[in-house]
């Protein structure tokens, strides 16, 4: 039966040191494959007005010579980052993309006729759908960003199964810097293996989590962050590269590569001994998923530190940098649905009543 390998990694930023090629360490193992993949979190064009959230992201559009010099043969623009800098700033990164031969998938500007990408390899159709958590499905001047709604992703996945022979769903979703998925995550990705995707690709926490297969299928629930900036907190500096072996008949073996960021955000394939470490920390912390530990309660105390302590960080620098507007949307933001579950994950866990 044919195959074809596929390399798979998390979120890639070309926002380094114009000092450092990204991917010099790595390309010859990205080269390896004959699909790679990546969610490009950051925008391709010229300097213009941000917008007003903590942290923008934004590379020259001559960068994605990069991506293509290292591999790339597709890229998930469906992402938090997509829309820093405006319709505008996407449509000239799919324009950069363009120009530079890369297909793209999750957003697109008025030129894009479809939400899905079909790469035909060594003699397979291989389908990509990509969502992500964004603010916006649509916006102005014909440019959108496929968001993350289960139904609507669950009707598109079996519009395109019956199209190509294989399928992957990329996801950018979760909580940053948290190492497990949430009860609704893992609900979503064993309904889309369920309904024929091959392969789940999930990213935007910045750390590893875990993985699970469903039958032939294959659930990364998120790859790290292979080369961007900023970083917080040294778990965002170890990240996995994933090399799988596919088929029409699912993802026949696979392996995880552990990847170490440098100083400049520069991956390298981890040492040795990290890299049994890191192999180990994924064993860890796929075990609750796939003995189906994670319920919301346990959950919530694990998300309460981290989310409470850097989105609270984040909306200060926001009121501060912006003023009152934001300052309204704060308090929304503190009586949140979400906020109040991670306030009694917090108390649970402070008072010695977690699960």
């Amino acid at each position: 039966m044919q195959t074809l390998d596929l390399i798979a990694v998390g979120d890639v930023s070309l926002t380094c040191s114009t000092d450092h090629v990204p991917f010099t360490h790595v390309a010859r193992y990205l080269q390896a494959g004959d699909i790679v993949f990546g969610n490009l979190e950051c925008v391709l064009c010229d300097p213009g007005t941000p917008a007003e959230k903590e942290i923008t992201l934004r590379a020259s559009p001559a960068r994605a010579e990069y991506l293509r010099e290292a591999g790339f043969t597709v890229i998930s623009l469906a992402n938090n980052h997509v829309l820093d800098f405006g319709s505008t700033g996407l449509a000239q990164t799919c324009s950069a993309l363009r120009e530079h031969h890369i297909p793209f998938v999750g957003a697109g500007d008025k030129t894009s006729t479809q939400g899905y990408q079909i790469i035909e390899c060594r003699g397979l159709k291989v389908g990509f759908l990509a969502y992500g958590e964004a603010d916006a499905c649509q916006v102005q001047d014909g440019t959108f960003v496929n968001c993350i709604h289960p139904c609507a992703i669950l009707d598109q996945l079996r519009y395109l199964k019956p199209r190509c022979d294989m399928l992957i769903v990329s996801l950018h979703w979760g909580i940053e810097y948290v190492r497990y998925p949430s009860p609704a995550q893992v609900a979503l990705g064993r309904d889309l293996a369920a309904e024929g995707a091959d392969l789940v690709l999930g990213h935007h926490p910045h750390v590893v989590q875990g993985v699970e297969t469903v039958g032939s299928s294959l659930i990364v629930y998120s790859l790290g962050s292979f080369h961007i900036k900023p970083l917080r907190g040294e778990g965002t500096r170890q990240s996995c590269m994933l090399h799988a072996r596919i088929s029409k008949c699912g993802v026949e073996r696979y392996r995880l590569i552990p990847i170490q960021l440098d100083d400049e955000n520069v991956p390298h394939l981890a040492r040795s001994r990290d890299r049994k470490e890191a192999l180990r920390l994924i064993r860890e912390i796929s075990a609750p998923i796939q003995e189906d530990r994670i319920t919301e309660k346990w959950w919530f105390e694990q998300v309460a530190p981290i989310y409470l302590h850097g989105h609270l960080a984040a909306w200060i620098k926001r009121v501060r940098r912006y003023g009152p507007r934001h300052f309204l949307q704060f308090i929304r933001w503190l009586v949140s649905g979400f906020t109040i579950k991670c306030y009694l994950g917090y108390l649970r866990r402070w008072v010695g009543l977690h699960e």
